[in-house]
C-alpha cells in the first residue's frame, strides 16, 4: 500500500514538472548583413544593434531565445508572434530603426537564422543625382489616371530598414485599389466595376531619351464576389489582367520628366517628388 501510494505521488510530480516545465521560444532570429554607403563602399565599425560591421561591412547578430511554460503555451494554442528592432548607427551617417514582425515566428527551431542581404545607408546631407538613379527599370503602383506613381526598382527590399517607409509602403501595396471598369467585361451577367483592380506600370527608362512600359491592372480577390460560380462548379473563377504595352521618348530637365503622347495617349510631365536608391515617386504636373 506504502509503495502504490509513493508511486502515485512520483507520478503527480512528474506531471506536474511536465506541464510547469519551459518551452523554448524564439525572440529575434540570427541575423547577417552588410553596411554599404551610396557609392558601394563596405562600411566598417557601423553600429547595428549590440554589434559593429566588420572591415567588409558584414555584421552579424545572435539569435535570441526565451523559456516560456508549456501549460500557458497549451492553453494559447498557437506559436506566438515575434518582434524586434534593428538600430543603424555610423558618425556621418543617417540612423535608421526598423521594427520586425513576425506573426507566428517564435515557433521557429533553434538555429534560426535571417539574411537580410546589402543594406545601404545615406551620408547626412547627401544630395542625390537624379541622372545617376533614373535610367534603370522602375515598377509603379498606381491611381487610375496615372496621376501619382511610387516606384521601386531592382534594388528596393521589403525588410531593407532604409526604404522599409510604411506610408511609402502602404500605398504601393493597397493604397491604390480602386473601382475600374475593365475593357473586358468578366462575363455577360456580371458588372466589371464590381471588381477591385490594382493597377501597374513597369517603366524602362533609357539614357537615350526612349521607354518602354507596360500597364497592368490585376483583379485583386475576384472569388469573393463570386461565390456561386465557386460552390456550383467547385473551382476558382480567374479574370484575366488587362494590359497594354508602350513606347516612346521623354526628355530630363532638371526633376521634370515629359513623356510624349505614346505613354497616355498625351503629353504628359511629372515632377520627381522623391528618388533614392530604391524609390521614385512621379506626380503629374496640370496643364
Amino acid at each position: 500500500m506504502v509503495i502504490k501510494k509513493v508511486l502515485l505521488l512520483v507520478c503527480l510530480i512528474t506531471s506536474s514538472g511536465i506541464l510547469i516545465s519551459c518551452l523554448s521560444r524564439l525572440s529575434r532570429p540570427a541575423i547577417t548583413g552588410y553596411i554599404f554607403d551610396y557609392n558601394n563602399t563596405p562600411l566598417s565599425g557601423c553600429k547595428v544593434s549590440e554589434t559593429k560591421t566588420d572591415a567588409q561591412g558584414r555584421f552579424y547578430l545572435k539569435e535570441r531565445r526565451v523559456n516560456r511554460f508549456i501549460l500557458t503555451e497549451m492553453f494559447t494554442m498557437e506559436a506566438p508572434p515575434v518582434f524586434f528592432t534593428i538600430d543603424i548607427e555610423k558618425d556621418g551617417y543617417q540612423p535608421y530603426h526598423s521594427d520586425f514582425f513576425q506573426r507566428h515566428g517564435g515557433g521557429r527551431q533553434k538555429g534560426a537564422f535571417d539574411n537580410i542581404d546589402t543594406i545601404y545607408i545615406k551620408r547626412i546631407g547627401q544630395q542625390i543625382n537624379i541622372k545617376d538613379y533614373i535610367y534603370d527599370d522602375w515598377i509603379f503602383s498606381t491611381d487610375r489616371n496615372l496621376d501619382t506613381l511610387y516606384g521601386i526598382n531592382k534594388n528596393y527590399r521589403f525588410n531593407n530598414p532604409v526604404t522599409n517607409n510604411t506610408e511609402f509602403q502602404d500605398k504601393y501595396n493597397w493604397g491604390l485599389v480602386y473601382k475600374y471598369k475593365s475593357t473586358t467585361p468578366p462575363d455577360g451577367s456580371w458588372n466589371p466595376e464590381s471588381y477591385d483592380l490594382l493597377t501597374s506600370c513597369k517603366i524602362t527608362l533609357q539614357q537615350n531619351g526612349s521607354y518602354q512600359g507596360i500597364k497592368t491592372c490585376k483583379y485583386i480577390n475576384p472569388w469573393r464576389h463570386r461565390k456561386e460560380y465557386d460552390r456550383i462548379y467547385r473551382e476558382a473563377y480567374k479574370i484575366p489582367s488587362d494590359s497594354s504595352h508602350s513606347s516612346g521618348h521623354f526628355t530630363l530637365k532638371d526633376n521634370l520628366i515629359h513623356f510624349d503622347n505614346s505613354f497616355m495617349g498625351a503629353d504628359a510631365i511629372y515632377k520627381i517628388d522623391s528618388i533614392d536608391r530604391d524609390i521614385l515617386i512621379l506626380s503629374r504636373k496640370k496643364y
